[in-house]
């Protein structure tokens, strides 16, 4: 008995969903194209390998992801796509912009502790549970710290 299945071919006028563009294990390039199959009811993804990625330690973009929708086409997800390789990456964010962040996170944090210093009724109640297996109980010692657990039953 012979089975027909039908390998990708490419057709420009397909209706695409979404395409991934990004870095693949092994220092390669993914190109994933995802589009509803031939019957309706699911989803097939397309993937593709190029040698030729990011070089070892190198920065940058590690992915592009366009979201088409049920209205563009193959051909033009591919030139959107394009331009964006193009297009060089620029990193938003500077060291002086992360530190900023950090430094904020850091004030944002000692003012909360400061506040619930002042005000410790309004401070966040710890209820942290410890859920044991069957069996398992919890045996104190008189080294402060150190808890026990011990099994219950015929072992």
């Amino acid at each position: 008995m012979d089975f027909l299945v039908p390998k990708f071919r490419r057709d420009g006028n397909a209706k695409i969903d979404s395409l991934y563009y990004g870095v693949a294990p092994g220092g390669m390039t993914v190109t994933a194209i995802a589009k509803p199959s031939l019957d309706g009811s699911r989803k097939e993804v397309t993937r593709s390998y190029e040698s030729g990625g990011l070089a070892p330690g190198q920065g940058g973009r590690i992915g592009i992801l366009i979201l088409g929708g049920m209205e563009t086409t193959l051909d033009e997800v591919e030139y959107i796509l394009e331009a964006k390789k193009q297009k060089p990456f620029v990193p938003r964010r500077s060291s002086g912009e992360i530190a900023s962040m950090c430094y904020e996170l850091l004030e944002r944090r000692n003012s909360l502790i400061r506040h619930y210093q002042k005000n410790p009724s309004e401070a966040p109640k710890k209820t942290a549970r410890l859920y044991l297996p069957v069996r398992v109980r919890q045996v104190k010692t008189p080294v402060p710290g150190l808890t026990l657990y011990q099994r219950n039953g015929t072992h």
